[in-house]
């Protein structure tokens, strides 16, 4: 084990992965998106300079509902369907047929129905890799952390198709690093979650295990200032509507059956397997009860802030059912909270390599392994909690060891 550590120690060294993730990223920049994506119409453009049919086709349209006279026709599935045929050439960027999202998102895509398609894909890109990158950084400061976030498999999806999986993981990002120390500043960012809420299912379990009042109430009102204004600023129908389009799913999840999802959760694994849907829904439920109840525990346990906030995303990932590859974006947060337990505490033989190889595993979005994923990063975790707990206990007993002598 000494000589697994010896070899983490002289491998993972700074300036090496300084160069191996801007060799990754450049190749994400030339190799993946300004080649493969070209030529496969898997970018904003093809190689013929047409739209390509990516997700940010309908984000961007939600942005001119969102700055329009009617706004609560969004949720008409013939109405924004149509749209997208009046506001992009015909046969391109028809992604889907309805919209599925609270009406509190619309509150982020407003100001992209004030710009032409590729200005908007272009800030809204930039804007949400900056907010990412900042979280990343007041976890770890450090270009070495900044550089690493953007070699993720999730960071490159996000890239391609334009999605919201960098806003959603600096959510988690800046809540939890300003958790203990600006309390109010965390309750804003997490209240901010209620455009994608299935994702922070798991907070009120852990904040109040933690009792930490401060943070509950300032996210209980942003959340529902953001969700009544919502109201007023969209219509009143958003809401049931939106509620209405979480149960008007097929069996893979999607809310278009033209569409079929690569769902990175215990239920996609299974249904990609090929289980039932009685069994995939089972097993999920199953394990979704285990992750709050360990998250409950760790939360209530006085153990380091780090881990805690890491078993927090990787949780939230692991518990809801409908989670797609750019989102998991929340899980480099979640290893960038391990990571600074490592450096203040130290590391563990093997834990790096394993990182890595969970880094490396990510790279395959049409098999879901995101659920094996977050188990192994999870088990990081619980074993970094088991060795502290061992070396107090054995601090504890050289102490009173010392005092009888």
């Amino acid at each position: 084990m000494k000589k697994l550590l010896a070899f983490e120690d002289s491998f993972f060294l700074e300036w090496r992965l300084r160069v191996y993730g801007a060799g990754v990223f450049a190749a994400y920049a030339f190799a993946v998106l300004l080649s493969w994506s070209l030529h496969h119409n898997y970018w904003v453009v093809d190689a013929n300079g047409h739209l390509s049919d990516i997700d940010f086709c309908w984000i961007w349209v939600s942005g001119k509902f969102a700055v329009s006279d009617a706004p609560i026709l969004i949720y008409d599935h013939a109405v924004f369907a149509a749209a997208q045929d009046n506001f992009f050439p015909p046969g391109e960027c028809l992604f889907l047929h309805q919209y599925v999202y609270p009406p509190t998102f619309l509150f982020f895509t407003f100001p992209l129905g004030l710009l032409p398609y590729l200005p908007a894909f272009a800030g809204w890109v930039v804007v949400t890799l900056i907010v990412y990158l900042t979280a990343v950084y007041t976890i770890i400061p450090g270009p070495t952390a900044v550089i690493a976030a953007l070699t993720s498999a999730a960071a490159l999806k996000n890239f391609q198709l334009g999605h919201t999986g960098f806003f959603i993981a600096a959510l988690f990002g800046l809540s939890l690093v300003f958790m203990e120390r600006r309390p109010w500043v965390s309750g804003v960012f997490l209240g901010l979650l209620i455009c994608k809420p299935q994702y922070g299912v798991l907070f009120p379990v852990a904040l109040l295990g933690s009792r930490n009042w401060r943070v509950v109430g300032s996210a209980s009102v942003t959340a529902i200032v953001l969700g009544v204004v919502a109201v007023f600023a969209f219509g009143l129908q958003g809401w049931p509507s939106f509620i209405g389009s979480l149960l008007d799913r097929n069996a893979g999840l999607s809310p278009d059956g033209q569409v079929e999802l690569s769902i990175q959760s215990v239920y996609g694994l299974l249904h990609w397997a090929g289980a039932s849907v009685r069994m995939s829904w089972t097993a999920h439920l199953i394990v979704a009860v285990i992750v709050a109840l360990t998250v409950w525990r760790i939360w209530v346990a006085p153990i380091p802030f780090s881990l805690k906030a890491a078993v927090l995303c990787i949780g939230s990932i692991m518990f809801t059912p409908y989670v797609l590859a750019y989102d998991l974006c929340v899980l480099t947060v979640a290893v960038a909270f391990l990571i600074r337990d490592g450096l203040s505490r130290g590391f563990l033989p093997g834990e790096r390599i394993v990182m890595l190889l969970c880094w490396a595993g990510l790279f395959w979005p049409a098999t879901p392994l995101a659920p094996i994923i977050c188990a192994t990063l999870l088990s990081l975790v619980i074993r970094r909690l088991v060795a502290s707990c061992r070396f107090e206990r054995a601090q504890t007993l050289h102490e009173q060891f010392s005092e009888l002598s």
